[in-house]
């Protein structure tokens, strides 16, 4: 089975990687993993590479959501795909596994509202303007902003490749442009938050700030702890990766595999899988951490670790 990653610019995906390759060897196959790191080129030219090597199912994390000629072309073959994480529209996918993207961007925005009272300005920072991840918070953003006419949005940018680059540069610019006198940013993914929460210490405004993260990396849950970062959503990454497995590996042997409903992609019907999420703040940090955090990822001696 070929497992094609985006990116391994986050700790989570190599989580993803150990569950995937050991659900596959206990079942007695062999996971063949390729890194794109956000290029799509580079990823069309690793499936390929996989074709040849002969895989039985392709497990697709794709850079881009623009990439059903990539699906088409592993079909024709008739090799079966399983996307993950980043839908890709108008493809003839077999299964997709993901969390309630458009609910994340809810419960990150929604606390948000909740730790502002529901005026004030805020910023918005999202990851790869093409990721189906970021379209569908934004979505879950939009829906609970729609709620608040007091609320101004004084920046809303996205940052390709999930750049902590451009997110930091995009923080300093709409901290400079408003005097300091922002109440909430709002990014997608940790990757970003930790890009940005340098602009925030420069100005005396980390834990001030309020701001919203995703993945639950190290360091964003020692910021939580410290209350520089108010929630950051946790993904149910080991059934979510360990699924995906199961899935490719009911597709190779021709057998059914259960579903949470089908869904329309252009003129095809895809099987979905939802993968549960997790709101994790300082109130139920440690509950998280001990006990539904991925196996490993986590201690709490880490999380209160001074630097």
């Amino acid at each position: 089975i070929g497992i094609a990653f985006a990116n391994e610019n986050g700790a989570r995906w190599h989580y993803d990687e150990k569950f995937m390759v050991d659900t596959i060897e206990a079942a007695g196959g062999t996971a063949l993993v390729q890194w794109a790191n956000y290029d799509q080129t580079k990823q069309e030219n690793q499936v390929d590479n996989l074709l040849t090597q002969g895989i039985d199912a392709l497990i697709l994390i794709a850079v881009s959501s623009n990439m059903s000629a990539t699906v088409e072309k592993v079909k024709a073959e008739g090799i079966p795909v399983v996307c993950y994480d980043n839908f890709i529209q108008d493809a003839p996918l077999d299964a997709y596994l993901d969390r309630d993207n458009k609910e994340a961007g809810k419960m990150q925005m929604q606390s948000a509202m909740d730790a502002i009272g529901g005026e004030g300005k805020i910023a918005i920072i999202h990851g790869e303007p093409t990721s189906s991840v970021v379209l569908g918070m934004k979505e879950g953003y939009d829906e609970v902003l729609a709620e608040y006419p007091d609320v101004e949005v004084v920046l809303e940018q996205y940052c390709e490749a999930y750049s902590a680059e451009k997110a930091l540069k995009y923080a300093e610019n709409a901290l400079s442009a408003n005097n300091d006198d922002i109440d909430a940013i709002i990014c997608t993914a940790d990757v970003l938050t930790l890009g940005v929460l340098p602009a925030l210490e420069s100005a005396g405004l980390a834990g001030k700030v309020y701001l919203t993260g995703m993945d639950c990396e190290v360091a964003a849950m020692q910021a939580v702890y410290k209350g520089e970062i108010g929630i950051d959503i946790s993904t149910k990454i080991d059934d979510c990766a360990t699924r995906a497995a199961e899935c490719a590996i009911a597709l190779v042997k021709g057998e059914e595999f259960e579903y949470d409903e089908l869904i329309t992609n252009g003129e095809y019907e895809v099987p979905k899988i939802f993968v549960p999420i997790v709101g994790v703040t300082q109130d139920n940090l440690e509950e998280w951490a001990t006990s539904i955090a991925p196996e490993g990822w986590i201690t709490m001696d880490q999380i209160t670790a001074e630097e």
